[in-house]
Order: structure tokens, then sequence, then C-alpha cells
């Protein structure tokens, strides 16, 4: 039985507080209206019907429970941030008797739980509003996962009801007001450089001089309270402008994590808020480095190439895209004759990488099905293995060369197996997380004739048939049974790692990258969910950037971002132009990914309905074009003040989505060699100039790919002293 609280918390029945200190409903987050709202799923343990059609508060429906004896009305959504909410809401009917008693309690991320809150009795034959304060329910502020009201008279009670149950927030009439929160980029790595530029439009009814402070809560990267400014400095736009921002790094030392972005705002009467506008996500370094046979940064491709010059998008879209790929399934060998080499020959032709899919696993006969089941079956056939071999064999004959090859190895085929690993009646003999109690008909010397050693022998046949060959195989998400977007940051980790040792024991640990996926299919298809954008909510971008992190370092490998959906939000839902969220993202983000070990971006929908690059209406085309041009110019060079040896300057901030950072470049006027210190996105910083006199000073801003802009008017800056001991700035790539 659920711990309760002794003391009796009556919840709030009125719905305005005093007249000189009216209230006003900021902002809700919709828990149930007429159904669970989405992302919500139904953990309760006693009788209840959440489309009940009478008596109803609002809309179309309420719940009706039947609390047994300690029954509990319980709703789990992973990772809801309660930051800026003040109170639970709901309607509650007592049904004809009333009189019901009941308690409510959170379960957080971390596994604990809450205080109880008892409910006042519910009143027969009516409704009546109820807020239970945050406080009380949370009163540590933590993310939670699930909402349950229970029994609290440990027996059997008549029907009650529940209905338009909400996270409000309600706060003084008086107190500031936070908008339009924005921080970028959404993850970072902890290495004291990169800069996280967080800022907010923020108003005050008494008027701007009224605001004491604007922060930021930087304890989760390590630099505590950060004081937003409105003076132009700060990445805030125009001085005065009401907008606030401020510049942060994560520490180095801090460990990979999710933060809460929080913002908070304090007038000369005590009045505060604090407003949650997004989660970021903490890197450590990615593992491996970049092959030198590939770019030396993460590079972008499609699926849309074809021998016909006319039909050929990836070369007629005037993007040097880095990488192209191409699935093979079973029979290629039969699509026109030695068609991977035609394949690998076209990309080397126009000076891209060619990415060949190896997926063969699933029509290699016997053709009987999908799924960890049946390739276990499959793959005790010793016939069935070496037809597969020697597919596998003479593509990569067809790919040998002197330029660079990837092998995408059997994308899903990893993952099912890892899956069914993990079921509650595996297959006999079959261990959790083992590929070596899986037992194959190899029969390869020094190899055992188990999944693992098929998976290495799959790896050592590729590489010494094409030396040139890197090998990639595929890791699925789920492969461990369990899905990241689901419960909290440390079990996604967890969840990468299991993930990667599965992989590392197939052959992983010889392979030369992985190969990860975000979706197979664009979210207006209504197949797969949609991911939050704004990366508040789970399913979110950056909570798929964590566990490919986690992945990378815990294999020692980079990755390629494979498959993404290809869809965009001007689309209009038809076959081929499905709408999607995560190519804009992914644009609008490139050095995320390259932070958290994602070296290739590589665009194609999933099946003949999915949005494809040359059905999207362009999108996906010109912003390639953006991505490789370089950034615009720097912009408004100022000279703040010259102290001693140290020259402070300000610039306009850059708009370009796919900003690293600047150069400040500097040389003696009249001569002399140029040198330039590197920093990251802040649009203010101290110059050290090692000698009096006059120096000649300019910008350069420089974007994912590592490109340079054009520079910026330049500078006369006098200095009057010698600088006594000059640091030069550490510059990581």
């Amino acid at each position: 039985m659920k711990s309760i609280l002794l003391a009796f918390l009556l919840a709030l029945i009125t719905t305005s507080a005093p007249a000189r200190l009216p209230a006003a409903t900021a902002s809700s987050a919709a828990i149930y209206s007429d159904g669970l709202a989405a992302g919500w799923q139904d953990w309760s343990w006693t009788t209840r019907n959440l489309g009940a059609i009478s008596p109803v508060y609002a809309g179309a429906a309420s719940i009706a429970v039947n609390f047994g004896a300690w029954g509990g009305l319980s709703f789990f959504k992973a990772d809801v941030n309660t930051t800026g909410m003040t109170h639970l809401q709901f309607y509650l009917h007592g049904g004809s008797a009333g009189g019901q008693r009941m308690n409510v309690f959170f379960d957080f991320e971390d596994g604990s739980s809450g205080p109880g809150v008892a409910v006042p009795p519910a009143m027969a034959n009516t409704w009546q509003k109820i807020d239970l304060a945050l406080a009380a329910l949370n009163p540590a502020g933590l993310p939670v996962n699930r909402i349950t009201w229970q029994n609290a008279s440990g027996s059997n009670q008549p029907v009650i009801y529940l209905d338009e149950i909400a996270l409000v927030a309600t706060v003084p009439a008086g107190a500031p007001q936070i908008q339009n929160g924005y921080f970028h980029p959404r993850s970072i790595p902890a290495d004291g450089f990169t800069a996280l530029i967080v800022r907010a439009q923020v108003t005050d009814p008494q008027g701007s001089g009224d605001l004491v402070t604007v922060s930021l809560d930087g304890s989760g990267l390590g630099a505590g309270t950060v004081l937003l400014k409105d003076d132009g400095l700060n990445n805030d736009g125009a001085a005065g402008d009401g907008v606030y921002g401020a510049a942060v790094t994560a520490a180095g030392g801090v460990t990979p994590r999710e933060v809460d972005v929080r913002i908070s705002a304090m007038d000369a009467a005590g009045h505060s808020v604090q407003v949650f506008i997004g989660k970021l996500t903490v890197l450590g370094s990615p593992g491996g480095s970049i092959p030198a046979e590939l770019p030396p940064h993460t590079g972008w491709g499609s699926n849309a190439w074809s021998e016909n010059p006319d039909d050929d998008w990836q070369k007629n879209s005037g993007v040097p895209w880095d990488y192209v790929y191409q699935y093979i399934t079973w029979g290629w060998e039969g699509w026109g004759g030695n068609f991977v080499r035609r394949f690998v020959q076209y990309a080397w032709n126009n000076d891209a990488i060619p990415v060949v899919t190896v997926y063969l696993i699933l029509g290699v006969p016997p053709d009987n099905g999908e799924g960890g089941r049946v390739y276990a079956q499959k793959l005790q056939n010793s016939a069935t293995v070496n037809s597969y071999f020697a597919s596998v064999q003479r593509a990569a004959e067809e790919a040998r060369g002197d330029r660079p090859v990837i092998f995408n190895i059997e994308p899903d085929f990893y993952g099912f197996m890892q899956q069914v690993s993990n079921e509650n009646n595996p297959p006999t003999g079959v261990r959790p997380d083992d590929p070596g109690s899986y037992s194959v008909a190899l029969n390869k010397p020094g190899y055992a004739n188990t999944l693992a050693g098929f998976g290495q022998y799959l790896v050592d046949l590729i590489h010494a048939t094409a030396p040139n060959a890197l090998v990639a195989p595929m890791a699925s998400m789920w492969a461990v049974n369990r899905d990241p977007q689901g419960g909290s940051a440390t079990e996604a980790v967890a969840y990468a790692e299991r993930t990667a040792a599965f992989i590392q024991a197939m052959g992983g640990d010889r392979a030369d990258l992985l190969v990860v996926e975000w979706s197979d299919r664009d979210a207006a298809r209504d197949i797969r969910p949609w991911w939050d954008d704004r990366d508040r909510m789970l399913p979110r971008p950056n909570r798929a950037v964590l566990w490919e992190n986690a992945l990378s370092r815990a294999a020692g490998k980079r990755l390629l971002l494979w498959q993404v959906p290809v869809g965009n939000m001007s689309l209009d839902d038809t076959c081929g132009r499905y709408r999607d969220n995560r190519a804009a993202y992914l644009f609008d983000h490139p050095r995320d990914l390259a932070d958290a070990g994602v070296i290739g971006i590589l665009f194609g929908g999933g099946d003949a309905c999915s949005t494809q690059v040359d059905s999207d209406g362009g999108y996906v085309g010109l912003r390639g074009q953006e991505a490789y041009a370089p950034p615009n110019a720097p912009q408004g060079l100022r000279l703040l003040s010259v102290q001693g040896a140290l020259a402070r300057l300000n610039w306009q901030e850059n708009g370009d989505p796919d900003l690293w950072g600047y150069r400040i470049h500097y040389r003696r006027s009249g001569g002399g060699g140029e040198s330039h210190q590197t920093i990251s996105r802040q649009n203010t910083a101290t110059l050290i100039l090692p000698q009096a006199g006059e120096w000649t000073v300019w910008l350069t801003a420089y974007d994912a790919l590592g490109n340079p802009s054009p520079v910026s008017v330049s500078l006369q800056v006098v200095m009057t002293e010698n600088a006594s001991l000059l640091y030069l700035p550490l510059v990581k790539r």
C-alpha cells in the first residue's frame, strides 16, 4: 500500500485569489480531455471507463472509476517536466453517493515516489474543481513519469468521476512574464568551450525597470546560476529590446546527462516565475575517430541516384553530397549485371562515398518472413549460411577498388537478434544480450558456430575481399526490447551500452563504423510517433542524440545516421508527400550530431509511399545547398574597450543555423604575420594582443562542415601596453 502523508492537504476549490493579487492561468498541459492526451498511457489497477458519457463536465466523455480496496487510477508518461506549473487540476463528481476518499501521488523518473496528497471528499451529484499544489505533490521539482489517484478507504467505494485533468500554471498577475524561450544547440559536449545560447523575452507589468534578475539554472552544467542580460552583448539582440540572453558552456568533467533548461525572472516586489523551455543533452567525447578515408566532417547524402542522367536527382541537385546509398536485396546479382560495381563507380565518379546497404538475410532462402526467431532458424541451415556469404562476397568483389566504400550491414538484423534474446521466452539456450548463445551452422575454421562467430566472419570476409571497404553493422534503438524514448536518460544510456556490447561480440569490435536510424517512416503516416522538435517532451530528437553518443562511446566507433525520413511541414500528407520534422531538425542542428559522434546523415524514404528527396517540394535539396555553402560574413564588428593588452569586441550574432563558431583574426598594422583566436557561438569576446601598437582585427564565422565565411569589416585597434604573458587558446577538433 502506498504510504500517505498524515497531514490532510486540502485542495484549493476557489477559482480566484483575493482581489489585491489576482491570479491568471498562464499555461496548461492536458492529461485527459475526452481521452488521454498524446503520450499518456493507462497503467491503472482498478475498474475504470475512460469514455463514460454521463456525467461529463466538458466535452463528450469523462472517467468513471470503481475503486476497489487500495485500487488506483494511474497514468504514465515518461519524463514530464512540471517546471513553471503550479497545480494538478481536475474536476471531480461523486456520483449519487459522494463522500469518496482518495489520495494523489507522483512517481518520478529516478524511481522514487512523492508524498500522497489527500483530495477533499467528493460531493454527490455535482462537479467540483480540484487544484492540488505541485509544491506538495512534487516538492523537489523532479521529472514525473506517473500520476496516481488511489483509494484511501481500504474498501470498495461507489463510482466516482473525473474530467479535464491537466497540469496548470497559475501565477500572480503582477509577476514577470517569460515568453519565446530559445536555446541552441540542443546538445553540447562537456568541454568548457562549446557555447549554449539561451534567451527569452521577459516583461513585467510594472515595466522593465521593475525586473531585478533574469537567470538560467546552470547547475546541471557545472555553471551555477547564470544571469541573462539585455545589453546587446550576450546574444540577446539589441540592448533594451526586452530580450535577455547568455552564453554558457558545460564544464569539463560533467557526465553525459539531460539538463532542464529553466529560465527564472524576479521583480522588485519579489514576484518570481520560472519557465521550462526544453531539455539539453550534455554529451561525452564520442568513441573512436573519423576514418581517414572519409570526409573530416559530418557529411550529407541520399539514395536518389540513377544511371539515367535525367533521373539522377543526387547529381542534378547541384549539391556536393558526400554520400550516396543503395540497398541490395536477395537476387541483386540479376539486376542487369555487376550492379554493385556500377553503383560504386557512379559514386566515385561523382566524388561521393558509396554506401551499400546489405539487406540479404530477409530474402535468402528459405524466405519465410522477418524477425529474430525466423533468422535464428535460418542460420541453422548450412546451405542458407553458405548462400548468404557467397552473395556478400560477390558484392564485396564488385566494390573492390582504390577508393572507399561503406558496407551498411543488415538493417534490423542485429536488433532483431538481441531483441529475441531479451524476450520472456527466448529460443532454447539463448541468453539475454549474448550472441554467443545462438547456434549457427557457420563451419568456418577459426570461428565459433554461433551468432557471434557469424558476425565476426561477415566483417572479416568483407575486409579480406575488399580492403578498401569500411564495414558498418546497424544498431537499432529498440534492440534490448526497451525504448530509449520511453524512460529516463540513465536508462537510455544503459540501453545503448548493451546494444554496443552485443554488436561488439558479433564482430563490431573489428568493424569500422556503426549505422543508426531515427525512423523508417514519416511521422504523418501515423505508423511511427511524432518527435517533439522543441526537445521538451518524449519522444524528442536530442534523446536519440544522447543514445547515439552513448553507443559511440561504448563501441569506440563513429556513426552514420541512415535512411532519415525526408518529409517537411509544408507537405499535404498524400503518398510520397507526408510530413515529418526530423529533416529540418538535422539541418538546424548538425553540430549536435557531429559532437555526438555522427559523421554522415543520409536521407531516404523507407517504402514506396514515404516522402523522397525528389518528391518533397525541393526542401532537402535547398537545405543541402545551405549546408554546404559557407556561412555569411559576420556583421557589426566593434571595439567595446581596451584595457592593458585586452581588447573587448562585440558583433551581431550570425544567424546561420549550422554556425559552429567564430575566429578573431589579427595582425600588426602595416605588415606581419596573421594569428587568430577561435571561440564558440558567443558574440562578445576579449582578445589578447601581445604588443603595444596598432593592430588590424577582423572576424570570420565557420560552420559545422568547417567552412569559413567571408571576412567581416576590419578594425584598427591601438594598444598601449605589451602583454606580459600570452595564453593561446586550446582549440579542439
